[in-house]
Order: structure tokens, then C-alpha cells, then sequence
């Protein structure tokens, strides 16, 4: 049943994920579908993209408790941190140029800067230089190389890195998520001008999705009863998204043999363990391309049997640019250490 439970929580994942890209004057959801697609199917692009931590309550750890590390103390950390993503991205050759920088705010505030490349065998990273943890003076400014082959190989498993195959799945997944929620429910048009649009970002049409409080226990029967199982029988007919999920394909069979056993359980930890307060997506679509994303995430779990509970905040927003265009990459670093002579100078077996 825990893979059922998981299966619940990740479909809503799943949905803040990809509904998020929202896009001519065509239904709101059949615009936000036929912008969705055609973004996917871009050949490059360049993005921008802002996340802010806005809440966040954990339920206490005893062995974080015991080592002197209460929870409390660990969330007022994170509270307000923001991650920024700029990226370039090609699809042939595959390739992926993204500056990731996490800001903890606070008295002492720490910025963490990290540069990547990913291309179809290699991904490319150079360790953020974090005070308390000071890098060897041999890989300062340096990008670690990691075979992804090799890697998969060592951990017995296949890493798909095939544009095609992810850009297929997630049409599937998409198309299957977006076909299951009624348009009058959750899908609307807000003008450009309410819609809270960066400087010199100009739109066709906008998009919202929202998933209230009103509507919420429409959204719980959607999932279990539609969404799920179509979400099951294309995850196993995709065995590299298997292998990327790390979920065992005897594993979905028997949660969809199950199914109808479990669907209720499940009904019933949706409805009463997890309240969503908001959950909502607003997109900017131009000439059928989602240019422009935001929305806003803020949801409650409760634990009936421990009393526990945790809450969780989010806002987001993200601008596409140059979709389409020939983009300009630099030169692939060649002064670079391994995994495993990284882990060497940290002290740590070699092979981790």
C-alpha cells in the first residue's frame, strides 16, 4: 500500500510539475494543451526561473532532536530560501547549460552557486564553494565529470537520456493529466493586463488552473478513479521511465491488479490526511509557446494516527525566451576531476 500512497502524492507532484506550463484565443484548456506540446516540442530555448520557499513545518524528528539539530531550528533556516535557474537548452546534440544558485536568508546568508552541463553522456558539475566545507585547493574551480553510462553501470541500472523517449512521455503524461479535469472547474482566462506579467513579456492569451479548497475533493476522485491508472498503464509501457523513477515493473502490476482494493484507502488519505489550500498555475502563451509561468503551492499533511503535521508553501515563476533560436554554447570543459578523485580528497571510499 505504500506504493499506493506514494502513487497519490506524486500524481499531485506530477500535476504541479507539468500543468505549470500554461498557454490565441482558442478554450482555455485546449490552448493550454496545444501550447504545452508544441512547447515541448521546441528544438532549443533559453529559461529563467524563480522559486521561493514561502512555508514550510516539519513534524520533529527524535534523531534529529538527539544530535542536537531540532527540526524547528532546521526549517526557520530554509524559511523564505529561494532557488534561481537559468538555463539554455538544445535538443540535437542534446545539451543542457544551467546556473543554479540557492539563497538561505537569515542573518548569515549563503549563497550557493552551481554551475552544470549535461550533454547525452556526460554531465558536467562544479562543486559550489560552501565555507564550512571548503574545497581541496586541486578542484577549486574546477568541473567534476561524471560518465552517466558508467555511472548507471555501477549502480546497475540504465540511465535514458533519449530527448524523444522524455519528450513523448511527458506528452503522454500531459495529455492524460489534462484530459481527466473539467474545464469549467479549473481552467480559466485572465487578461494580460491582471496577470501580473514581467516587463516586456507579451502574451496572446493567459491561462489559469487552480485547484481550491471548493474543488479539492472533485480533484481527489479525478485522480484515484481516472488519472492514476492511465498514469500506470503508460509508465509500464515506458521502461525508461522506469528506470528513471527507480520503480520495479512488477511493483506497478501489482498495484494496478490491486487497484481496485487499495482506491479506497487511498480516496480516504487524500481527502483527509492531505488539504491543499492553494494550488494554482497562471501562463502566458505567444504565438501557441508558453512564454511566462507563476503560480503558487501551499498544502497540508496530517498524520491522524501520530498527530503529526507538516506544511508546505511555494511560489514560483519562470520566463522562456529565444524558443526555437540556435543557441551559442561554449566549449565543454576539458581541465576537469572525476567522481571519484573528488571523493578521494574528501577522505571518502572511492566508488561513492
Amino acid at each position: 500500500m505504500k506504493l499506493v500512497q506514494r502513487m497519490g502524492f506524486t500524481a499531485l507532484l506530477i500535476l504541479t510539475l507539468i500543468v505549470a506550463g500554461c498557454s490565441n484565443s482558442a478554450p482555455p484548456k485546449a490552448a493550454m494543451q496545444a501550447a504545452m506540446a508544441k512547447t515541448t516540442e521546441a528544438d532549443a530555448f533559453k529559461m529563467s526561473m524563480n522559486i521561493q520557499l514561502d512555508e514550510l513545518e516539519l513534524p520533529s524528528i527524535p534523531e534529529a532532536e538527539a544530535s542536537g539539530l531540532p527540526v524547528a531550528s532546521l526549517t526557520g533556516m530554509f524559511q523564505d530560501a529561494t532557488i534561481k535557474v537559468d538555463a539554455t537548452y538544445a535538443k540535437e546534440p542534446m545539451r543542457i547549460d544551467m546556473n543554479m544558485e540557492f539563497v538561505l536568508p537569515g542573518m548569515m546568508e549563503m549563497k550557493l552557486a552551481i554551475p552544470m552541463i549535461m550533454t547525452k553522456e556526460m554531465l558536467y558539475v562544479k562543486p559550489p564553494e560552501i565555507p564550512m566545507l571548503p574545497l581541496p585547493e586541486e578542484t577549486k574551480g574546477k568541473y567534476v565529470a561524471i560518465d552517466l553510462k558508467e555511472l548507471a553501470e555501477q549502480q546497475g541500472a540504465e540511465i535514458n537520456m533519449d530527448p524523444a523517449a522524455q519528450q513523448k512521455l511527458i506528452q503522454d503524461l500531459s495529455k492524460t493529466l489534462l484530459d481527466s479535469f473539467d474545464e469549467k472547474t479549473y481552467f480559466s482566462e485572465v487578461k494580460a493586463a491582471d496577470a501580473g506579467l514581467p516587463e516586456g513579456v507579451k502574451a496572446d492569451q493567459v491561462v489559469k488552473f487552480a485547484i481550491t479548497e471548493e474543488n479539492y475533493p472533485q480533484t481527489v476522485e479525478t485522480i484515484v478513479n481516472d488519472v492514476l491508472p492511465k498514469v500506470l498503464d503508460i509508465l509500464l509501457a515506458n521502461e525508461g521511465a522506469l528506470e528513471a523513477l527507480q520503480v520495479q515493473k512488477a511493483d506497478l502490476e501489482q498495484a494496478k491488479a490491486d487497484w481496485e482494493t487499495n482506491k479506497t484507502e487511498l480516496l480516504n488519505l487524500l481527502q483527509n490526511d492531505l488539504k491543499v489550500n492553494t494550488l494554482e498555475m497562471t501562463g502566458a502563451i505567444k504565438d501557441n509557446y508558453m512564454v511566462y509561468q507563476s503560480g503558487k503551492i501551499s498544502m497540508e499533511v496530517n498524520d491522524a494516527e501520530s498527530g503529526q503535521k507538516a506544511k508546505f508553501g511555494v511560489s514560483f515563476n519562470g520566463q522562456y525566451s529565444d524558443i526555437g533560436k540556435k543557441q551559442e554554447f561554449e566549449a565543454l570543459p576539458t581541465d576537469t576531476v572525476t567522481l571519484e578523485q573528488l571523493m578521494g580528497l574528501f577522505g571518502a571510499p572511492a566508488g561513492l
